[in-house]
């Protein structure tokens, strides 16, 4: 039979998983267990009662809060083109293909960065960077051997 306290071990337990498998799924049964484990503390219920009421709850809070919750955790996606960050406007050289379904791989400043493009860059391509997006760089094809070590002003 579940006691209060088998219900309250239960949502800690599927809370805890949530905590180290972040699919935001468990956390609503374990936040639905403990809300079983009020009930039935303060009103003692037989357990298909219990099991009714876990089910209800469960339904409810999946279907009710994981929008909320997922805009809360997901972060936010930052796109800039401000000439003030750190690269845009600096160029580099394609190392892995990209297209525009596909990301690929530049290299900028020495480093190698996964790039997104609204074209196809092959390999060897010279790029100059025109935005980030998050940890992403939005590149652009140049024409010439560009000097790498330098950004543009326009």
């Amino acid at each position: 039979m579940m006691t209060p306290t088998l219900w309250l071990l239960a949502g800690f337990v599927l809370i805890l998983i949530e905590v180290m498998t972040p699919t935001l799924i468990s956390i609503f049964f374990g936040l639905s267990a403990l809300i079983v484990a009020a009930i039935t503390w303060l009103y003692p219920l037989n357990q298909p009662w219990q099991w009714i009421l876990f089910s209800l709850f469960s339904i409810a809070s999946l279907f009710g809060l994981r929008n909320i919750f997922k805009q809360i955790f997901s972060g936010r996606t930052e796109v800039t083109s401000n000439m003030d960050d750190d690269f845009t406007g600096r160029k580099g050289v394609v190392i892995e293909p990209i297209t525009p379904c596909r990301p690929g791989r530049v290299e900028v400043s020495g480093s190698s960065w996964l790039a997104e493009s609204t074209t196809i860059l092959n390999p060897g391509t010279y790029i100059r960077v025109t935005g980030k997006k998050n940890l992403t760089l939005l590149v652009e094809a140049v024409n010439a051997s560009p000097d790498l070590t330098q950004p543009t002003t326009n």
